[in-house]
């Protein structure tokens, strides 16, 4: 590495002959005598020729002047150095009036074969500017030079010649001093998180623990790859502490300083002021996580209640506890989140966006006639039911999968891929320890007709599903879901106000008298939708159990996913599991 310095023209080393004995034809034989020499200036040439190579790091124009082993050896030390020192501009000067040894004033004596040798001290100066501090640190030191031939030959020191007056410096290392860390608060200020980073405290425990995270620590690939710190200190690794890494955080104070050749520090030249890390406020609330956690139980999979006005996530339930205070500072540890980042086919869950893009484009309307025949192209019934010909809110109220498939014949593959998309699918989320959920382009009527219905390559995440059901509650305008209070609330409508509406209804039926019946909670008005997720595990076909629901129906406060891995049919698993969830909840919010 070099600096990119202006480049200049150099001076010889080797001493030119004298003009007087090139002009007017006179030669020594005339009987003028030659001029003394000015050794001095010799000298001071020769180094300022030395100190030009190195403030460009020019290993090639500094073995011309010097050893070449020597010049190698320098240059790779002065290289590291700047890398290693966040070093901005590096400049070698001479500061003073060069030395000679011996001095004599014969000329004729030190022209002659048998003059002794004669050595130059350069006095000098080494100026560091580093992005640290943005100040200037300068070193003096002397250079010595041994006069050869008709020139002067620079004997150069390595590290001793880069930070002269130093002993034992080999260069620059950059130190990081974290300050305090910002807490994690809940929506209403309840504390999630807090200390610094070695003596990091979750006091809710596993509550939320895998939405929280953890801190790992530094490798040198992470710091490689550009991460803020030294290898070992302990930083967000996961969750909201990883996330929200730089904010919480905030700057660590920055030191140069020079080190020996095992890495000792020796003196401390500047520093950069850091900044304290912030609060993060989240959109959880704690007693509604505690609530929700309590309800789901032991189920494998995962939930997520948000508000369907705003798009926050008020709990996020996944199963496998996990506490943090047992990993602070712990390497290669990834709790994963299976309501934020889980993954999975909605099934028929899924059918609450066809449905809603169906009415929405004019497909359908509510009382439009469709056949629901047990198997249509290869897509069947749960279970071989056969349904006749029905209006299509009765193919949403039964869950109706080959009307469903048909309706998205009509539809087709761009408009219905526009609806996904309108709902969320195929984009990143905000959150950006969420995965994205696809609902990727049909490629053919098969893929097309299972895809309206949750099935194909379509994945979705807890996290996704409850967004749709809250896009529905929130009159058809999609919140983007978010989890920090700082953020600002944003969204953009998917289907009409109208068209939300009637799928208000339509989802109401589901939980009335359909397949929904499980989900019922007296006094409430409950709007949901089941699914059941088909999956091939090792050539055994097992089930996803999905409900997706808001309530109350009329005035919803809260919209809720629940997945529950393998867990079977929708509605004798998922439909209760979130009723039992609603009934815990909706008293603790307004």
């Amino acid at each position: 590495m070099s600096l990119s310095l202006p480049a200049t023209s150099r001076r010889a080393v080797v001493l030119s002959v004298s003009l007087a004995l090139l002009l007017g034809g006179c030669t020594p034989d005339d009987g003028d005598e030659a001029p003394p020499r000015d050794m001095a200036s010799e000298a001071a040439a020769a180094a300022e020729d030395v100190f030009e190579a190195l403030s460009e790091a020019d290993e090639s124009a500094l073995s011309e002047l010097s050893d070449p082993v020597d010049a190698g050896r320098i240059i790779d030390v002065l290289e590291a150095s700047i890398e290693d020192g966040e070093i901005t501009d590096v400049g070698f000067s001479v500061s003073g009036e060069p030395s000679i040894e011996p001095e004599t004033g014969d000329s004729d004596l030190s022209s002659s074969p048998t003059a002794p040798s004669a050595e130059a001290s350069v006095p000098y100066e080494v100026a560091w500017t580093s992005e640290i501090g943005g100040d200037t640190t300068t070193f003096s030191g002397e250079l010595l030079l041994s006069e050869a031939g008709d020139g002067w030959m620079p004997r150069l020191g390595g590290a001793a010649q880069l930070f002269p007056g130093v002993p034992g410096a080999k260069g620059w290392a950059v130190g990081f001093k974290w300050l305090p860390r910002g807490r994690i608060l809940d929506r209403h200020g309840a504390v999630l998180a807090k200390g610094s980073s070695e003596s990091r405290s979750y006091p809710q425990g596993s509550t939320a623990g895998t939405t929280i995270g953890h801190l790992g620590v530094l490798t040198a690939k992470d710091v490689e790859d550009g991460a803020l710190g030294a290898p070992g200190d302990v930083v967000g690794a996961s969750g909201l502490e990883g996330s929200f890494q730089e904010r919480l955080a905030g700057t660590p104070e920055r030191r140069l300083a020079l080190v020996d050749r095992k890495g000792r520090k020796i003196e401390t030249v500047a520093r950069d002021e850091g900044a304290l890390g912030k609060d993060l406020k989240t959109t959880l609330d704690l007693q509604v996580q505690r609530a929700a956690e309590a309800a789901y139980g032991g189920t494998v999979g995962g939930s997520v209640i948000m508000k369907p006005q705003t798009g926050d996530l008020l709990a996020v339930v996944s199963s496998s506890p996990f506490d943090p205070n047992g990993y602070v500072g712990a390497a290669d540890v990834e709790p994963f989140n299976r309501a934020l980042s889980g993954l999975y086919p909605p099934g028929s869950a899924m059918k609450v966006m066809t449905a809603a893009g169906a009415l929405d484009s004019k497909t359908v309307t509510a009382s439009t006639i469709v056949t629901g025949p047990a198997e249509y192209q290869g897509v069947r019934n749960f279970e071989s039911g056969e349904f006749g010909s029905i209006p299509f809110s009765s193919a949403v109220k039964f869950s109706v999968n080959t009307a469903f498939a048909q309706v998205a014949e009509d539809m087709g593959a761009k408009k219905l891929t526009q609806y996904a998309e309108a709902f969320g699918f195929n984009a990143e989320p905000d959150i950006d320890f969420a995965s994205t959920s696809s609902f990727p382009f049909p490629d053919d009527l098969g893929d097309l007709m299972w895809a309206s219905v949750g099935q194909a390559q379509t994945l979705a995440s807890p996290m996704q599903m409850a967004s749709v059901a809250a896009t529905i509650a929130n009159g058809g305008r999609r919140m983007e879901p978010r989890i920090a209070m700082h953020i600002e609330p944003h969204g953009k409508r998917a289907v009409s106000a109208k068209v939300a509406a009637t799928m208000t209804t339509l989802m109401e039926s589901v939980v009335e008298g359909g397949t929904g019946v499980n989900a019922q909670i007296a006094g409430v008005r409950v709007a949901g939708k089941t699914g059941t997720a088909e999956v091939d595990v090792g050539g055994e076909r097992k089930n996803h159990a999905w409900f997706v629901a808001f309530a109350p129906a009329g005035a919803p406060v809260l919209a809720v996913s629940v997945v529950s891995e393998y867990g079977g049919v929708g509605g004798q698993v998922a439909a209760p599991l979130a009723r039992s969830i609603m009934q815990s909840v909706l008293p603790l919010l307004p």
